[in-house]
């Protein structure tokens, strides 16, 4: 289990609306925004810590969510989740910027504080306040330096097939850094190119991404969920706390989500978005690993796990 430091970051509001709509978004206790350049005084004599959006400045990432794709074979619909957790694994420290639909502000907002990364959302207008339900939410949780974890390492070519690679990886929450070469310290690494994993093998990235978690094995695997196929996993920790970071993409509620977490640890926490008092059912902690069931949540969850 590998870690490299990282911050929990609030995301901002983009508002490009005029200032006569600034009544709605102080009702919203939004204090902090960017709004378009040149715009910036009007809205700092409204109070507000306005800055002028200057897009060189981001990445442009897309919007996060699903699609049910008709499978050919099957005939049967399933989800494709639209995630960017692998872009900013590949990204590194940059900063993004969302442009997203109406009923999105709140799953990018919690993909990017999941991450730790510095974002920019800019909602629909009538998800002002949703938006501002969700950074509330992330200020109660309260900031917790832990560094993200990862027991697969993944040398990185820039290619646009290793990019997909990823892709399929971080969907299937299997927890993978990018490194410039094979680091020890990684359960496993995988160089696409060399003996062990092919380029003709790469070109098929689902079947290949099948075969980095046989390599890997579920045991060894940082963390495993059932019950869902639109949830993915973020982890942070150190040597005596783990913070499970779940991201629901589908726009609906999930219920009855199981996971394992590798390790064991003997206190569970449980905060969602939107539900008040939840808590974890169904916990243990045994034969090396910690398995709770998370009731319901709508679009993000937070487990805090402790030895």
């Amino acid at each position: 289990m590998l870690a490299f430091f990282l911050a929990a970051l609030l995301p901002w509001l983009y508002w490009d609306q005029g200032p006569d709509t600034a009544k709605a978004v102080k009702q919203a206790q939004i204090e902090q925004l960017y709004v378009p350049a040149g715009h910036e005084a009007v809205w700092k004599a409204e109070g507000f810590d306005a800055r002028p959006l200057r897009a060189a400045q981001f990445v442009t990432v897309p919007a996060p969510g699903v699609q049910y794709r008709m499978d050919v074979a099957s005939a049967t619909s399933i989800p494709w989740v639209d995630a960017n957790g692998w872009r900013f694994e590949r990204g590194g420290r940059r900063r993004y910027y969302y442009v997203v639909d109406r009923g999105k502000a709140t799953l990018a907002a919690a993909e990017a504080y999941a991450y730790g990364v510095e974002a920019v959302i800019r909602p629909d207008p009538q998800d002002l306040a949703p938006f501002a339900r969700i950074l509330a939410f992330l200020r109660g949780i309260g900031p917790v330096e832990l560094p993200g974890l990862a027991n697969v390492g993944i040398v990185d070519d820039g290619s646009a097939q290793t990019g997909e690679v990823m892709n399929l990886l971080a969907r299937r929450n299997l927890m993978f850094h990018v490194v410039t070469a094979p680091d020890p310290r990684y359960d496993l690494n995988v160089q696409i190119g060399n003996d062990e994993y092919p380029k003709a093998e790469a070109a098929n990235p689902a079947a290949f991404a099948a075969k980095i978690r046989q390599k890997l094995t579920d045991e060894k695997r940082l963390i495993r969920l059932f019950g869902s196929d639109v949830v993915l996993a973020r982890l942070t920790g150190d040597d005596t706390q783990v913070r499970v970071h779940l991201i629901n993409y589908s726009g609906r509620k999930v219920e009855g989500l199981r996971v394992r977490v590798r390790g064991e640890y003997g206190h569970g926490s449980l905060s969602v978005f939107e539900l008040d008092k939840a808590t974890l059912t169904d916990y243990s902690a045994a034969d090396g690993g910690t398995e709770f069931t998370i009731p319901e949540m709508s679009v993000y969850a937070i487990v805090d796990l402790k030895k």
